[in-house]
């Protein structure tokens, strides 16, 4: 699983460039580019920012966005279904909270 591309897709529903990213999450803009990129993992301090700013864990949000649910228990499926839809709220609410911030 590419953690990168869920950072992108993360960062780019919020309508922000790398640039404004990068400065947001408090990292060089290299540096951000090199983790969407998958040339680079993020620190567990970075992996905080990410939370604060865009209100979810980026390794469990990547899981849940691409992971495979037919590698999982069956039990499980169901649990993963709904916390994918619980971080899809999450963002959408940060979403309108950067907005109106903006």
């Amino acid at each position: 699983m590419k953690l990168g591309d869920t950072a992108r897709d993360l960062r780019e529903s919020f309508g922000l460039t790398q640039r404004a990213a990068a400065g947001l999450l408090g990292v060089s803009f290299v540096h951000l580019c090199n983790i969407e990129n998958d040339k680079s993992r993020p620190s567990p301090e970075l992996l905080a920012k990410f939370k604060d700013v865009f209100g979810v864990d980026l390794y469990i949000y990547a899981w849940c966005q691409r992971g495979d649910l037919a590698k999982l228990p069956a039990g499980m499926r169901d649990v993963t279904r709904r916390l994918t839809d619980e971080w899809t709220k999450i963002i959408e609410k940060k979403k309108r909270e950067f907005v109106a911030g903006a």
